[in-house]
């Protein structure tokens, strides 16, 4: 990590009106984030009315073959009249098992029908969020991490990255299905069950929704409460992805020294401290459920009490009393869903807010709006009193000058950490300069078309990546459309293309992870040819020999100058006998 370059994006606001104004800003950022999809969204609002329509259709047909049989039972009691001119074609006075049948029919029917709305709600759900939502969401992350500058990603460790463009774009994705849709069917769920209720009967309905406010009291409690627990548990579970990746990446390493016990170790103990602090948070959240549930078993009391009460006084029918106990079931389980969606919106906050420090974070290197022209590039590269730090108080290289001619071999020569591979990395503008400036052909660098003129420089890295591909498609990164003639004439000019010829299928040879399969010296011979293969007039070399025996460095060299014919090449090294390659 580079001192005094690392970006905050774990703690939070310092008072309590910045965190209230920072969750203002996240939840408006989530609710565009979802309008976007507003056409699907509104589709499986729609499915959620019928559904709800067809429910409480049901429940009205159930309570009204209550009050039919009982006035089957007991003639004092008067027999209801059924709705929609039904009456007309089914005679309750003479017939009243064949309206109950009737009834029967007409719930099973909806039955049916609602169980085919949900397969369609499942799946629009299901097509929202995982073929929509998720894809986008984690492209665009991508996406922006390809463009963010080296000095983000030396700033912020690998394990937060992979887990932000993977489990916290799910918690994003949780906000739409599991926060929003649920909150919008709540809140006009309940809007629907209160009005039928209170045309069932008022003061029955205001007596039963009288414990309401302390539900909406123990959520907002609930939310403050538990925050900072979902907050520490992405903290820890970074941490544990980051211990997991480097046990994998550094296997060799661990293997080597014996070391797999104590690699063991220190995995389990990451991995301990996320099931520790995950049990805290259970707790947390266990205590909400229940507390929602006894409220809502206290409406329950006051309905078998008071309502038993008008049942006795006939001021309501048994048959809407069923209905009206039903309904203030639904009312009671949709308020205690609040807890789950309290408890979802609390982690998708969490991870929003993650997502989103990635998304918000300034591209610090980026092309100009007109950048300058160049038909074709010589190859001249000037340094102009460059000064860089990754700290800017303490600068790496100082008032730099440097005058390197179209076709010149440079080669840069010093101790490990003389700032190498700093100087290098000026060139492609990997960084840009604190003060001062580099100049490609009279022109300053961040005048060019960024893409454009990192595609006219070939640059070899001290330990260059290989992808689990074929050979080809590794030498073709960077022009994946060259041609198999263009492919082996690079790798011809990398002394790459015998060794190539040996492997099992040639050029279609699958690469294991990291190349495995391959040399030190044949990785860096196909990360040549990778350089050369779109003819840069610039090749930029950094070690490229380090921490290989003297055959493997014959190789390289050889590979080097034939690589460089032709070209401006700046080669960074630490051995001085490599000095009289260049000139």
């Amino acid at each position: 990590m580079l001192p005094g370059s690392r970006l905050d994006l774990g703690s939070p606001p310092a008072s309590a009106t910045a965190r209230s104004r920072a969750g203002r800003s996240l939840l408006l950022r989530l609710l565009e984030l979802t309008w976007a999809y507003r056409g699907r969204v509104f589709r499986v609002l729609g499915y959620q009315i019928v559904l709800l329509s067809l429910g409480l259709a049901g429940l009205g047909l159930t309570g009204l073959a209550i009050d039919i049989l009982r006035h089957r039972l007991d003639r004092s009691v008067a027999a209801p009249a059924l709705p929609l001119g039904l009456g007309r074609l089914v005679d309750v006075e003479r017939a009243p098992m064949l309206a109950v049948l009737s009834i029967g029919a007409a719930i099973l029917a909806m039955a049916a029908a609602r169980a085919v709305l949900n397969y369609g709600y499942a799946l629009a759900v299901g097509h929202l969020v995982h073929m929509e939502i998720v894809p986008d969401l984690r492209a665009r992350v991508y996406d922006k991490l390809q463009r963010l500058s080296f000095r983000f990603f030396d700033a912020n460790k690998s394990g937060s990255l992979i887990n932000r463009v993977t489990s916290d774009v799910q918690l994003v994705r949780s906000f739409v299905d599991g926060v929003l849709l649920q909150s919008v069917i709540m809140v006009l769920s309940l809007g629907v069950y209160v009005a039928y209720m209170l045309r069932a009967h008022v003061l029955l309905t205001l007596a039963c929704l009288a414990p309401t406010p302390l539900l909406w009291i123990a959520s907002t409690l609930f939310a403050r409460w538990v925050r900072p627990a979902y907050l520490r548990n992405r903290e820890l579970v970074d941490r544990m992805v980051l211990s997991f990746t480097e046990g994998l990446q550094g296997i060799q390493v661990i293997k080597g020294l014996g070391r797999e016990r104590e690699a063991h170790r220190r995995f389990d103990e990451r991995n301990r401290e996320v099931r520790e602090q995950q049990q805290d948070t259970f707790r947390k959240v266990s205590v909400l459920s229940p507390t929602i549930d006894l409220l809502g078993q206290i409406t329950l009391v006051i309905l078998l009490g008071m309502g038993g009460l008008l049942v006795a006084r006939d001021r309501m029918t048994l048959g809407q009393l069923v209905v009206f106990a039903s309904i203030l079931q639904q009312f009671s389980g949709q308020v205690a869903s609040m807890a789950t969606i309290v408890n979802t919106a609390q982690q998708s906050f969490i991870g929003a807010r993650r997502v989103f420090e990635v998304l918000d974070t300034p591209v610090e290197i980026t092309s100009p709006e007109a950048p300058a022209r160049a038909a074709q590039v010589e190859g001249r590269l000037v340094f102009e009193r460059v000064t860089f730090g990754y700290d800017a108080s303490k600068p790496v290289l100082h008032d730099v000058d440097l005058d390197i001619a179209p076709g010149q071999f440079v080669a840069v020569v010093g101790p490990t950490g003389a700032g190498k591979s700093t100087l290098l990395s000026l060139i492609p503008r990997f960084y840009d300069p604190t003060s001062g400036r580099v100049l490609l052909d009279g022109t300053d660098l961040r005048r060019h078309d960024l893409d454009l003129i990192r595609r006219r420089m070939g640059v070899v890295f001290q330990d260059n990546f290989l992808f689990s591909n074929t050979v080809a498609a590794n030498i073709a990164f960077g022009a994946p459309h060259a041609t198999r003639e263009q492919i082996e004439r690079a790798a011809v000019v990398a002394c790459a293309h015998e060794f190539i010829r040996d492997l099992p299928e040639g050029y279609d040879t699958e690469l294991g992870e990291s190349a495995a399969n391959l040399s030190g010296g044949q990785r860096q011979r196909l990360a040549i040819a990778r350089a050369v293969l779109l003819d840069p007039p610039l090749l930029l070399l950094d070690d490229p020999t380090a921490a290989v025996d003297a055959s493997t460095e014959r190789e390289i060299l050889d590979a080097i100058l034939s690589a460089t014919r032709g070209r401006t090449t700046i080669m960074a090294t630490h051995r001085p006998h490599l000095l009289r390659r260049a000139h």
